[in-house]
């Protein structure tokens, strides 16, 4: 099942992911292993739904707890709720802790392009996970922004972006339409 798993985060099916171990969690509640519990935590942190993750842990069998894998996929997501980013990232991640730490990276960039004008490059380092000075300057020119000499980042506002107009228009065409249907 790990691997099947594994490759199914891979691929993007976080969905598919949740429901299987949460499919597998109502037939055996009983017996169920520490690692589907780990997969349903990195599922959910990978869809970004930290909350649900909480409500993952809050379930799993206390004994289940003292799991390692468990434990460590916990202590990322406890740092994701608590905004801690310095602990977000462990010194040594697994393989399945590597796969959600780059997603949680993308997604942190991609918040970073559509919240700040600048941010420094340590504070960048730092809600990033990435060490090394170096590492992040290269971040940085991949993603198309700019850098001064004074360690600021420029992001910049990715293109694909909708227009805070056309959100708005939408949103009212869908009200018209449900009032409409009323």
């Amino acid at each position: 099942k790990a691997s099947e798993y594994i490759a199914l985060l891979r691929k993007g099916s976080a969905e598919r992911v949740i429901e299987s171990c949460t499919a597998e969690e109502i037939k055996r509640s009983r017996d169920l292993s520490p690692d589907t519990y780990t997969y349903l935590l990195a599922a959910h942190v990978i869809k970004g739904d930290t909350d649900e993750a909480r409500l993952v842990w809050l379930r799993v069998p206390s004994p289940h707890k003292t799991n390692t894998e468990l434990q460590r996929m916990w202590n990322i997501t406890r740092a994701l709720l608590l905004e801690d980013y310095p602990n977000i990232y462990p010194p040594s991640p697994t393989p399945l802790e590597s796969l959600v730490l780059s997603h949680v990276r993308s997604r942190t960039l991609h918040s970073i392009s559509l919240g700040y004008k600048s941010i420094s490059l340590a504070e960048l380092q730092t809600m990033c996970g990435i060490s090394s000075r170096e590492t992040a300057r290269e971040t940085v020119t991949n993603l198309g922004w700019r850098a001064d000499d004074d360690e600021f980042v420029f992001p910049v506002l990715p293109e694909s972006r909708p227009s805070k107009t056309r959100l708005a228009l939408s949103e009212i065409a869908n009200y018209i339409s449900f009032l409409e249907s009323v």
